[in-house]
């Protein structure tokens, strides 16, 4: 008789997900296929954000880069299958480059120009090279006494200066050169989040807006955009309750942005008062921007008359630089407590139980794996039939819809023929989601009884210390098994010395290492959903 997981097992493990702890991945189906990219029109404000929406005939398909992970949390190495959707070729070079979505666009479409592709090359070209010899030089002061590697990083950090503030601007330049106006997040929206409607505004929405902001905007510096894709994720991972938020949210956004970290609890006084100073002041430049793109959103609805972004891009400038200051500050008083490859989370668990963990993890995470590359196999070889297909791994186990669609190949979906292919294809998929569960139930009766054990140890049987203790356990778990991917990632965040710039050049670096699965495209938002 195959195991059955217990409803209180269902529950404890969809907490771990939440938490992070086993990284869902969602496949999403196929939308329709978008051929007129260029009808209609929107004039757009000084903002980059349309001012007066005029839709065209359908919605093209944005394209937005995956989330940096935080450090030392598993990385996907299977994404959606594949698709209409899925993101254009060449994309993923430039995964943390703030022309990303913009890209995206022109390679969907084929009107990327001669002269457009030309810059992109010199773009990569060049960053390719200062994040080689910041490697090098890295590399080369591994095993150097901290005054001689902090004498000669700042030397190297003034030498890149004009080069890193040469190639940030040309990212600014490609965004604004390569988004128009009608290809923009915003250009078909009907809803703005300053009016007043019966129904509030969802944590989806607000966070879709403020990311739209990030990537869109003329009127944000580019540090108010890491702001605003910070705010993003905040909102992203939103529980129900501060608990359970706390759970899912355990990390501190830590510069270079949005990179994410665990501090150890035991911290020095004196560097624990730091991060609680930096912590605070930085939450409320994000209160202000978030108060300013509502503002904005009012100003599009013709019920003011200036920018509040533009206001607020000066008005915040020497405020972000001191925040700046004080991540050094941490970082120099982190070094005296730990060196950078040591400052990590500790497991609450005793090495044993901490194993089990470890093991866990690593069997779920091999389970989803082959279940993800087994549909995307089968999709794959069934692109040119007429449907769409959903896939979501939920805690109990997997989700598959396989539907026809009215178009396509054969005269649609409803054709005999396709109908029949239809029908095999969701009987495979079926197979492929019965096994999964099946092996999904066995880990799921494992947490349980891994819970119990760890009841025992800790002597306590409140449901939200368990569920700590269990989803650190398994943060700390992954942090080890991913420790030789994230080298890059953990000298852009603690590494003392290094410049702001230099910073955010390791972690482009780190990340595209990652080759992270490119989220598939979405549908420019029109009208607001029937419900949240």
């Amino acid at each position: 008789m195959k195991p059955r997981p217990t409803p209180l097992a269902a529950r404890v493990f969809g907490r771990l997900l939440v938490a992070g702890f086993l990284g869902c991945m969602v496949l999403r189906g196929e939308l329709r296929a978008q051929s007129d990219t260029s009808s209609g029109s929107g004039r757009s404000s000084g903002d980059g954000m349309p001012s007066m929406d005029i839709p065209r005939a359908r919605p093209i398909l944005l394209y937005f880069p995956p989330s940096p992970p935080p450090l030392g949390q598993m990385i996907p190495s299977v994404g959606a299958a594949p698709g209409r959707n899925a993101a254009p070729a060449g994309l993923a070079e430039f995964v943390s480059d703030i022309f990303y979505p913009a890209l995206g666009v022109r390679l969907a479409s084929r009107s990327l120009s001669e002269k457009q592709r030309a810059r992109l090359d010199r773009y990569r070209a060049d960053k390719a090279a200062l994040q080689q010899e910041l490697r090098v030089a890295l590399e080369k002061l591994h095993d150097a006494e901290p005054a001689t590697r902090d004498q000669e990083l700042s030397k190297l950090a003034r030498s890149q200066a004009p080069r890193l503030a040469a190639l940030e601007q040309s990212a600014e330049d490609l965004r604004r050169d390569l988004v128009r106006g009608d290809e923009t997040w915003s250009a078909l929206r009907e809803w703005r989040l300053g009016e007043r409607v019966e129904r509030g505004f969802s944590p989806n929405e607000i966070a879709q807006t403020m990311r739209g902001y990030a990537f869109y905007s003329n009127s944000v510096s580019p540090a108010q955009r890491r702001l605003l894709r910070e705010i993003h994720l905040e909102l992203t991972a939103a529980a129900h309750n501060t608990a359970h938020a706390a759970v899912a949210q355990p990390y501190l956004f830590f510069p270079p942005e949005p990179a994410r970290v665990l501090l150890p609890d035991d911290l020095p006084a004196e560097v624990a008062a730091k991060v609680a100073a930096y912590q605070t002041k930085k939450s409320l430049l994000k209160k202000e921007l978030y108060d300013a793109v509502f503002a904005e959103e009012r100003l599009k609805l013709g019920l003011l008359r200036a920018s509040p972004l533009k206001t607020l891009a000066a008005a915040q400038e020497s405020a972000l630089a001191e925040l700046e200051t004080i991540a050094e500050e941490i970082r120099r008083g982190l070094v005296q407590f730990a060196p950078p490859s040591a400052i990590a989370e500790r497991s609450p668990l005793p090495p044993v139980l901490q194993a089990r963990v470890g093991t866990l993890i690593a069997r779920h995470t091999a389970l989803q794996r082959d279940a993800t590359t087994r549909l995307n196999e089968l999709f794959a070889a069934n692109r040119d039939v007429p449907m769409r297909t959903s896939v979501r791994f939920d805690p109990d186990g997997l989700k598959v819809i396989v539907i026809a669609t009215q178009s396509g190949r054969g005269g649609g979906g409803k054709q005999p023929e396709n109908l029949t292919r239809i029908a095999t294809v969701r009987t495979q998929a079926a197979a492929i989601a019965e096994d999964y569960g099946r092996q999904i139930a066995e880990i799921v009766n494992e947490t349980n009884a891994l819970r119990a054990e760890i009841t025992r140890t800790l002597g306590t049987t409140r449901g939200s210390a368990l569920d700590a203790a269990f989803a650190a356990a398994a943060r700390v778990a992954a942090a080890r098994e991913t420790a030789g991917l994230y080298g890059d990632y953990r000298i852009a965040v603690f590494q003392p010395g290094l410049s702001p710039a230099q910073r955010r050049l390791l972690l482009d670096g780190a990340v595209a290492a990652f080759a992270l699965p490119l989220p598939s495209g979405e549908l420019q938002p029109t009208g607001r959903l029937a419900r949240w």
